[in-house]
């Protein structure tokens, strides 16, 4: 990033600038608060101001560093830093030596190395910025941090057109905001009196000096075109009578007074420059074709032509914008065609001297869409690297197709974008553009060398789209292919390659070369700065500790990434949403409800603006458990159809497969097995169990419906199969240190084995899970599965844990869980027979049949387990059962339920 020098230098003030001592009187407020405000429209003095504060505060002993601000700023840590370190030498040193111990560096770390700089100075210290409005919100957003952490002895004080995006009303209510409107900033009739008198010759009246001040309501630039109007030969009476704020009356008052009395050549020079909002004489002398640009803005700066110098060197300057924006409108109706050969010109040299935006800024206002295209073709890929993918696709858009088609890197950034957004058949349609123009020229005899990186810009986008589309084999085989060729490989990529090559591999169970890839990425993050890429791979890191059940660590990634996307871009933003979506589903785990709750309402809005796969899943996949963990059974069926229409809209199967698989589940829980079958049937889940098995690159989509069918196997009786199933997918999970998911199928094993009769080995199942889930806040995994994991548990852990050993703790902890849940439902049902009105929901097995028989005939649990040699814990496992299909939790209404259906003579 280049950090113009004009901008960390104060301009100095001129001997005729009047002084405004009731102003200046604020200076003991600027140096008490932690935050001033200056805030008015263009021309009421504001950076003069400044200026004059500046200068006072200097001659009085304090620190000041001066920052004047552009729209072009994109890193406002680093101007503050500059502006500090042109302002205070030990100040610079100081950063120097803590900045060359450190590598990548992070937001964070910028703010603390300020703070400890700064409070590492003895006097006062204030910064001015002018021109605050210029600043990007996700700017405004880390200028706010470091106000909130400077030290005591720090202040900021901001000149701004517009109300600051900044906590002033918090600032206000602690006594820490000092602020200057636009009616103190408005001429008094004294200071109008000084103005006058500085700049001209005829002297007013009294009445002359109220009416002018009236009539231009104090505003500085009014009366500054009044008196320089005046200092030229305008009778004042007669102006100031005719003499209003009217744009048209401020133009001809320009035109005649100002421009007019102008020679020739100045007036060319005018408005061959007027079009640049900043100006250089090497600039000026490429738009206007000459080579006297110095000895033309020397008179100008002295004919006092609302010229402003941005620089003691004399290097950069700019007009006044209410007299540029007269010049301009000038230029277009004395010489139109001008118009484009002037933005070019400055497009060209803005391109030449690496101001990549300026130049593409007047690319587009000369209307050469070209020449647009040919400086995008050669920028685009290092602007799509700095976070302006965005930017970039915008001026793609503008350009007309039959001249963009022919820029493959344009092509492939609009493709970049296009998959993002999880826009799949318009991402695949910008590639097959891209590719046969590569093709075309290659073919033509580009240079090989070009040819090559265009390649593998084109393997690079390939990778990202099967990515996108949930094609993990694809993605993990194109990103390895990529990585062979490091010659081509800059830092984005590379991270971006390790980040997606660690999300196929977690898709597919590979989890052995997890740590190689993510300290391999954070390696190149570390030596980058691009802070989009940082906060995306804290959201891949998350989630897949989450998966290996490093919930600890996952939490802390995803905390961390938070916090950066907030320095980044804002709070509740789209790219926040990133790493805080998965965070809900971590706090979810841990039975945090109110915290997984918060982050989806204040992210799950926004999940969409950056439309990462994995991300939308976490959050429109964890509503509806959370939903259904919260008791409200109606809105966790409506949040899985949203789900189910998100998949189905954006074309990705992995989240229709998911919500059908749970709606399937819930609907099992909730009594309603015929639904549930019709749902499975209508989602292809019905295949048989055999070819359901994992194979070497199974993906979590597949184990899904392996997992749905085995409880669908359960409910129907088919325990063998399921059995089998669940056996050989505990294993290959086993393998691949698929922790998480391994604790989920030992939970299902669980439940087989006890409705096989095999108690001994469904307890060995259970403690397996626990074992695994013990110290990593597991809860939801164990409660999702419902009462009958409840059962194992009571049946084992129920007289309480046998030992303080971490899986013991675990259960005793699941238990009480449980049976708070149980009795705050218990609470929740308004109507005692809302089971009446549940209707017969699936059929009979022999064994269920034999169980009622016994309950019909009076016997209780033990009893009816002695006499068909079932333990305890598998009879009321059996009961579980035959209560979700007849509708009702009551042992007699069951019995009378069944003689109704005919299950029971």
């Amino acid at each position: 990033m280049q950090i113009i020098r004009t901008a960390v230098v104060a301009p100095k003030v001129g001997s005729a600038i009047v002084s405004r001592m009731r102003l200046s009187r604020h200076l003991g407020e600027i140096v008490n608060r932690r935050l001033s405000v200056v805030q008015a429209p263009a021309g009421f003095g504001k950076s003069t101001l400044l200026q004059q504060w500046q200068a006072v505060l200097s001659e009085g002993g304090q620190v000041t560093a001066w920052l004047s601000l552009d729209r072009y700023v994109s890193d406002i840590m680093g101007h503050i830093l500059s502006a500090l370190s042109e302002a205070h030498p030990p100040f610079a040193e100081r950063l120097n030596a803590i900045s060359a111990q450190d590598g990548f560096v992070t937001t964070d770390r910028e703010l603390a190395i300020a703070v400890d700089c700064l409070a590492a100075i003895p006097n006062q210290v204030v910064l001015l910025i002018d021109d605050f409005h210029f600043l990007a919100n996700e700017e405004v957003r880390v200028l706010e941090r470091f106000i909130e952490r400077m030290p005591a002895n720090a202040h900021v004080t901001i000149a701004t057109r517009e109300t600051p995006d900044l906590p002033i009303a918090r600032l206000r209510a602690h006594g820490e905001l000092f602020e200057v409107s636009m009616n103190e900033l408005r001429f008094t009739v004294e200071e109008t009196r000084q103005l006058l008198t500085f700049e001209q010759k005829e002297e007013l009246s009294d009445g002359d000096i109220h009416s002018l001040v009236q009539r231009t309501e104090g505003w500085a630039a009014g009366l500054k075109l009044a008196s320089l109007a005046m200092a030229r030969g305008s009778t004042g009476a007669k102006l100031i009578a005719s003499f209003s704020g009217s744009k048209s009356v401020i133009a001809d008052f320009f035109s005649e007074d100002v421009f007019g009395s102008q020679p020739k050549d100045v007036q060319d020079f005018l408005l061959q420059t007027c079009l640049l909002e900043r100006f250089s004489t090497d600039l000026c002398n490429a738009v206007a074709g000459r080579t006297d640009s110095r000895e033309m803005l020397n008179r100008i700066e002295v004919s006092g032509l609302f010229l402003i110098r941005l620089d003691d060197d004399n290097v950069w300057f700019r007009y006044h914008g209410l007299f540029g924006s007269f010049l301009a409108r000038r230029l277009a109706d004395l010489d139109g065609p001008s118009v484009r050969r002037i933005h070019i010109a400055a497009s060209r040299w803005f391109y030449e001297n690496g101001y990549i935006v300026e130049a593409l800024d007047h690319a587009v206002s000369a209307g050469d869409q070209q020449w647009l295209a040919e400086t995008l073709e050669e920028t685009c890929e290092e602007l799509v690297y700095s976070g302006k993918l965005t930017f970039v696709v915008g001026l793609a858009e503008g350009i007309d197709r039959s001249i963009r088609h022919a820029y493959p890197r344009i092509m492939l950034a609009v493709a970049w974008l296009r998959i993002r957004n999880l826009q799949i058949e318009e991402a695949r349609t910008a590639l097959d553009i891209a590719i046969r123009r590569i093709e075309e020229l290659e073919n033509s005899g580009l240079d090989p060398h070009q040819v090559r990186a265009l390649r593998f810009m084109l393997g690079h986008r390939e990778m990202m789209y099967a990515a996108a589309t949930d094609d993990f084999v694809e993605a993990e085989a194109l990103a390895a292919t990529l990585m062979r060729q490091p010659d081509e490989i800059r830092p984005y990529i590379a991270c971006n390659l390790h980040g997606q090559t660690i999300r196929a591999q977690r898709e597919q169970f590979k989890f052995q070369h997890f740590e190689r890839h993510e300290a391999r990425a954070r390696s190149v993050l570390e030596k980058s700065k691009y802070k989009f890429a940082y906060v995306a791979q804290q959201a891949i890191v998350g989630i897949t500790l989450f998966q290996m059940c490093r919930n600890d660590a996952a939490e802390r990634e995803l905390e961390y990434g938070i916090g950066q996307a907030i320095d980044f871009a804002g709070e509740n933003s789209g790219l926040a949403a990133l790493p805080a979506l998965p965070l809900a589903v971590v706090r979810y785990e841990c039975n945090d409800l109110d915290r997984a709750s918060e982050l989806l309402d204040n992210y799950l809005p926004v999940a969409r603006d950056f439309g990462f796969s994995d991300e939308l899943m976490a959050g429109y996949l964890l509503l509806p458990r959370l939903r259904f963990a919260q008791g409200d059974v109606s809105a966790a069926f409506a949040a899985l159809e949203v789900a189910r229409s998100l998949g189905l809209e954006i074309g990705l199967e992995r989240i229709v497969v998911h919500a059908n698989a749970e709606k399937v589940r819930l609907l099992l829980q909730t009594g309603h097995t015929e639904r549930a079958f019709e749902v499975a049937r209508l989602a292809e889940f019905t295949s048989e169990g055999r070819t359901l098995s994992p194979q070497i690159n199974s993906t979590t989509t597949e184990e899904v419906i392996a997992r749905t069918w085995v409880r669908l196997a359960m409910h129907q009786g088919d325990l063998s199969e399921a059995l089998q199933l669940v056996q050989r997918w505990k294993q290959f999970c086993f393998h691949r240190n698929a922790t998480r998911h391994l604790i989920g199928w030992n939970l299902l094993q669980a439940q087989v084995l006890m409705m096989t009769g095999d108690g001994r080995a469904a307890m060995r199942s259970l403690r397996e899970a626990l074992i695994a889930a013990a110290d990593r806040h597991n809860r939801r995994i164990f409660l999702d599965e419902g009462q009958r994991v409840h059962d194992l548990l009571a049946e084992a852990y129920g007289s309480g844990p046998m030992t303080k050993q971490p899986a013991d703790m675990l259960a005793y902890d699941l238990l009480n869980l449980f049976e708070s849940r149980s009795r705050s439902r218990q609470i929740e049902v308004v109507d005692p027979d809302i089971d009446e009105e549940v209707g017969m929901d699936g059929k009979m097995t022999g064994r269920e049949i034999e169980i009622l028989t016994c309950v019909a005939s009076g016997l209780r649990n033990k009893e009816i387990g002695d006499r068909l040699g079932l333990t305890e814990g598998s009879v009321k496992w059996y009961m579980q059962r035959i209560y979700d299909k007849v509708g009702t939790r009551r042992r007699s209404l069951a019995v009378e339920r069944a003689r109704q259906f005919g299950f029971l003579q």
